[in-house]
């Protein structure tokens, strides 16, 4: 996982609040999480990461970026 230094690394906004992406490992605001969700293949982006966790994968890497 990469280290979280203060900015969004999608957008770049500072930020105290973030998240992981759903699509690859970037660590985003609140924002950008937001916009993921109106992403077309958003739920295939979740439905791959939970897959992953179930088959005993915690280092998945995503589908791929989405931008």
């Amino acid at each position: 996982m990469t280290e979280w230094k203060g900015s969004c690394q999608c957008c770049g906004v500072k930020t105290s609040m973030y998240s992981m992406s759903w699509f690859d490992e970037r660590l985003i605001c609140t924002d950008c999480s937001e916009r993921e969700t109106e992403h077309p293949r958003y739920d295939e982006a979740r439905e791959a990461e939970l897959n992953a966790v179930r088959s005993g994968d915690f280092n998945f890497k995503g589908i791929g970026h989405y931008k």
